[in-house]
């Protein structure tokens, strides 16, 4: 895997993301004033409604002196009419009833000067008045137009009548004025709320949808980063796939030049110095370092021919995955001094082409970290093979990859040259490759598809194991 270029940078702040803070610390302040100015408001609206509620009151109570003065004059006269027991008892009742709604109406009324001085006027005339119908109830019975005094008391009573009448109007009118004033400003500051309300709704509907707009934005802007970075992926992998492949066919050509030109070259000085050999065994002068130059000539025979086969075994293209690998696995064991052990299920068909070259690259990489790293004496090399999928374990006795190489490994980093490489080997046609390690070894395994796609038509080779 490529490691991320800016891993380790400062995670920069987009611009939407700073809008989006600006937005939010504006609809709290816009909140938290609405919410002020609508507490303040909604606190006087209920002081309001407590004044709207005493002027009510204050109305009913002039309203009842009213008429309870109206029940007074009329259950005296109906008692001197007819001396009605139960007229006395009402007139009794209606008397105490107005003691009380005087009382209420001046205690309602305190903190109203203007009208306290009404009542100043209008209690005295209510008391006159009450004084004269007290007279009527005992006065004896005959017909007011026998009695000159009756008659006078009726007309006192019926100009206090219109006095009291005057005065309790001008009660009613004065209430009414401030109820009228009250009300007008429970309604100014109930729009006033209203319109506060409003402007809330308004602004948080008008944040929201601009917050929404703004994460539409911000997605899709990241849904054209996360294209980018997989057309980005892509191109990685593409490219090391190339890399790859350019490796392979460089490896294929050094491993020929080496086997044609350099090999051929020192099989030609072999046989020359087999000739010379035999001339100088001839005349008895064969020298030791002539037949030194010799062994030295078999060994760097050998040893390209083994570099060649390294490079590429050309085993792996005349007969397979198989004897590539069980050669190149005793040739390790003998150059390494590593006990090996390679089980490999018989297969009945061949693997692709790029399989194979991919099962042998990990299949050296892995040995060859196993030689370099492990310090291990034992390796299990395994290879199963079913109908849709080939793997290849390898797992060794060593002191195991380090964990922070591995933790790398497992969160997508580079965890080695080798591992990467291996891992993108293996990407490129669909496979994975898992490392677990532990203090008492390593096991790697590589895990490929039997069923490879070209230019999107899938050739599917049925590749099982002999038991299936």
């Amino acid at each position: 895997m490529h490691p991320d270029l800016t891993q380790g940078a400062p995670p920069r702040r987009s611009l939407g993301h700073t809008v989006r803070l600006a937005s939010l610390i504006v609809g709290v302040v816009l909140v938290t004033a609405a919410g002020g100015v609508a507490y303040l408001t909604e606190s006087r609206v209920g002081a309001y409604r407590n004044w709207i509620l005493h002027t009510y009151g204050v109305k009913e109570q002039i309203q009842t002196v009213r008429a309870t003065l109206n029940e007074i004059r009329s259950s005296s006269l109906l008692f001197w009419m007819n001396r009605d027991p139960k007229e006395k008892d009402h007139f009794d009742d209606q008397m105490a009833q107005l003691e009380r709604t005087s009382t209420a109406l001046i205690q309602m009324t305190a903190d109203n000067p203007d009208q306290q001085e009404r009542l100043a006027k209008l209690m005295p005339l209510v008391v006159q008045q009450i004084d004269r119908l007290k007279h009527i109830t005992q006065a004896p019975v005959r017909l007011p137009s026998e009695s000159q005094e009756m008659a006078e008391t009726l007309a006192d009573v019926s100009a206090s009548k219109i006095q009291i009448a005057m005065l309790l109007n001008s009660l009613e009118t004065v209430e009414e004025r401030i109820l009228a004033e009250r009300l007008n400003r429970w309604n100014v500051l109930y729009e006033r709320n209203l319109i506060t309300l409003i402007i809330l709704f308004t602004a948080s509907i008008f944040l929201l949808v601009f917050n929404f707009r703004l994460l539409l934005n911000e997605l899709a802007t990241r849904r054209e980063r996360e294209d980018l970075d997989r057309q980005n992926l892509g191109s990685y992998r593409a490219l090391s796939a190339r890399i790859l492949e350019l490796q392979d066919i460089e490896r294929r050509r050094i491993a020929r030049e080496l086997h044609d030109s350099v090999g051929q070259f020192l099989t030609g000085m072999k046989l020359n110095l087999g000739q010379l050999r035999r001339r100088t065994s001839e005349s008895l002068e064969s020298p030791a370092l002539l037949n030194d130059t010799l062994d030295l000539a078999d060994r760097a025979i050998s040893e390209v021919r083994t570099i060649s086969h390294l490079l590429h075994p050309p085993l792996l293209d005349e007969l397979g995955f198989e004897s590539a690998a069980r050669w190149y696995v005793e040739g390790f064991a003998k150059r390494s001094d590593i006990h090996v052990v390679i089980e490999i299920a018989e297969i009945v068909e061949r693997l692709p082409k790029e399989i194979e070259l991919a099962l042998f690259r990990v299949l050296q990489e892995a040995l060859t970290n196993v030689h370099r790293h492990a310090r291990a004496k034992n390796v299990i090399v395994d290879l199963k093979c079913s109908d849709r999928e080939v793997s290849l374990m390898i797992q060794d006795d060593g002191r195991g990859v380090p964990a922070e190489t591995l933790r790398a490994f497992n969160d997508g980093l580079a965890g080695g040259i080798g591992l990467a490489g291996m891992r993108e080997r293996l990407a490129e046609l669909s496979g994975t490759l898992e490392v677990h390690s532990e203090k008492s070894g390593t096991m790697v395994r590589a895990t490929l598809p039997t069923v490879l796609s070209h230019s999107g038509d899938a050739s599917s080779i049925s590749v099982f194991n002999a038991g299936d």
